[in-house]
């Protein structure tokens, strides 16, 4: 038995899979709001944030809400090499028939996930396709907006468009647990906040601290967690 299921949950609640957990993000509404106008209107944006603040649940959430009638493009530049041809992205929507035809889609919406990954060389592709049409729309993110290889003319398109991820409350910290673990009385409000202080304020942080916490409290066949159970997981992040 896994030691969430030991807790009555059916999977780990505290996950950070933002392919998962995209509709539980807390204190992310203007964000949210903000990029979906953007992508409405046909515009460019770029979220700004440290790693680990809901960047990428932010684009999988603009995935989900757009990605109906297959015109949204979601690429993850860290994965990829530099020598990523933006080109072939857009012919993959078509498959293999795209390549050999070299046919490219209108009208589409392309996320773009640590774009200071991404090299000179493509994103003046990308604003090539965004002035021909083939691109409506850009959603960028990353931890640095100073880092990314933007050309002139694109940071000009871009403009003041530069949103930056809202620092985590204690509020909110605790809204992400609650909304995670419902009602079941796994930590209560000082634990939360003892959590929060020791996630520097990072959500990703928050919930790995939560579920090792949480996996400590079922080694001692605990269904609560204690303050000792964080002790013990700082003292194994401190090592």
């Amino acid at each position: 038995m896994e030691w969430y299921e030991e807790l009555d949950f059916d999977e780990d609640p505290f996950s950070v899979d933002p392919r998962e957990n995209h509709e539980h993000l807390v204190a992310m509404e203007e964000v949210l709001d903000e990029v979906f106008y953007r992508i409405q209107a046909g515009s460019m944006l770029v979220v700004e944030g440290p790693e680990g603040s809901g960047k990428t649940s932010v684009l999988m959430a603009a995935a989900k809400k757009y990605g109906g009638k297959k015109n949204v493009v979601y690429v993850d530049c860290e994965k990829l090499d530099k020598d990523l041809n933006i080109t072939h992205v857009l012919q993959d929507k078509y498959g293999l028939m795209g390549r050999l035809f070299n046919k490219k889609p209108k009208d589409m919406t392309v996320l773009l996930d640590n774009v200071h990954k991404l090299s000179n060389k493509n994103t003046e592709r990308i604003k090539f396709y965004f002035d021909q049409n083939y691109i409506r729309s850009i959603i960028f993110t990353t931890t640095d907006y100073k880092k990314a290889k933007f050309s002139d003319s694109l940071k000009d398109r871009i403009g003041l468009r530069v949103m930056k991820t809202p620092e985590l409350s204690e509020y909110d910290a605790v809204e992400i647990i609650r909304n995670r673990i419902g009602d079941i009385e796994l930590f209560n409000e000082p634990l939360i906040k003892k959590m929060f202080e020791m996630s520097n304020g990072s959500p990703n942080k928050l919930l790995l601290i939560a579920r090792n916490a949480a996996i400590e409290a079922t080694k001692k066949s605990r269904t609560r967690a204690q303050m000792s159970d964080l002790k013990i997981v700082q003292e194994v992040k401190n090592e």
